[in-house]
């Protein structure tokens, strides 16, 4: 059996050189760029950039990384862009406050933005005829995939797979949780979106992650990797071991290896670089938002609704921390969160549990919270 081949190496910090020198040695053992990329083609670059955040919080792709693999593709011939679809706020305020829009200008890349889609048409079987994938990511001859290493609190670990969800136009993400609020069912739509946005190379940024309230309010973690593949899953499944997760209990991951994605198992893996073992970090935190498909049936419907108050973790307002901006309330797909008193509070009755208002908000107002009865019932 053929493995997939996911390269680690170590980089402790984004000096410019340093990270241009560690994106060499770890494409190295993949061919270099040119195994990815040919003269004249158009590679469109895919960060993450889930919402205009400074780049020493690790909540996006970092200026250094996308520096030094925009370098990379035009040394192999290829004419990069960059694109991406942040969440309420438009591609310029987000890069600019991330620190990508100032790496974008000084290397004269051009952005395309994701506001025309293409159908893609998908094979019977799956859960939607076909998927809006933006036109720039449809029509590119090269994907490449820039991900970070992230707790989440809906999927627990946030990677390759998961970013791909920004090739979802605009407010059409929002639907999405809206019309999928199973975990499990929502997890299938992003392992289908990866697949439909067929990204060639993913390159990990784990230099800094971010655990604990992920994937946008957590805390930086200095993890001092980097990891990239042709195989995303098996990327994100190295990653999840590093930092101490078992990759099949995010869904998104055991979900497009059982899709045949892609590998989840180390077995299946060839890796490049330091030992798993020589990698890992301790005290990496997830949030405890874990929910099985069948629990979540149970909780449907008007009776459910009470079981899913008392037993499922849920996004908390802090009052104080809430600036009234309103930014939670026009995510929610499922309009649960008013402002009173110019505070936001939440009708847990509506909320269906998609935690977009706590990747959202900027100011770190919203956690995940864990009723005490589920706490009892999770021992």
């Amino acid at each position: 059996m053929c493995k997939s081949r996911v390269s680690v190496v170590r980089c402790p910090d984004y000096d410019t050189a340093r990270v241009k020198e560690s994106v060499q040695a770890l494409l190295a053992p993949l061919g270099g760029m040119q195994s990815f990329v040919s003269t004249g083609q158009t590679v469109l670059i895919k960060p993450n950039l889930i919402h205009g955040t400074p780049p020493e919080r690790g909540a996006t792709t970092h200026p250094e990384v996308l520096r030094a693999v925009v370098e990379q593709v035009r040394d192999a011939g290829g004419r990069p862009v960059v694109g991406e679809s942040p969440g309420y706020e438009g591609f310029s305020t987000a890069a600019r406050k991330s620190g990508l829009l100032p790496v974008i200008e000084e290397l004269e890349v051009p952005v395309v933005p994701f506001d025309t889609w293409t159908e893609v048409q998908l094979e019977p079987g799956h859960l939607v005829p076909s998927l809006p994938i933006a036109e720039p990511v449809a029509t590119a001859d090269v994907v490449i995939n820039l991900p970070k290493v992230k707790s989440h609190g809906l999927v627990v670990y946030t990677g390759c797979v998961k970013n791909m969800f920004g090739v979802i136009c605009g407010t059409q993400k929002a639907q999405y949780h809206l019309r999928f609020q199973d975990r499990e069912a929502f997890s299938r739509l992003l392992a289908e979106i990866y697949a439909a946005a067929r990204p060639a190379l993913s390159i990990l940024d784990g230099i800094i992650g971010m655990d604990g309230n992920g994937p946008r309010n957590g805390d930086p973690a200095p993890l001092g990797l980097m990891l990239a593949g042709a195989d995303g899953v098996a990327v994100d499944a190295v990653a999840c071991r590093i930092v101490g997760i078992d990759p099949l209990e995010s869904p998104p991951i055991r979900i497009a290896a059982q899709m045949g994605l892609g590998t989840a198992s180390l077995r299946q893996i060839d890796l490049a670089g330091p030992p798993i073992d020589a990698l890992k970090t301790n005290g990496f935190r997830v949030p405890r938002s874990v929910r099985t498909s069948a629990r979540q049936r149970l909780m449907s419907g008007r009776t459910g609704r009470v079981l899913r108050n008392l037993l499922t973790t849920r996004p908390s307002v802090n009052p104080g921390g809430c600036r009234g901006c309103t930014i939670c309330a026009r995510a929610c797909p499922a309009r649960a969160i008013e402002m009173r008193d110019g505070k936001a509070q939440i009708n847990y009755n509506k909320c269906v549990r998609c935690y977009c208002c706590q990747e959202v908000c900027e100011h770190g107002a919203i956690e995940l919270a864990t009723p005490p009865l589920a706490r009892l019932v999770r021992r």
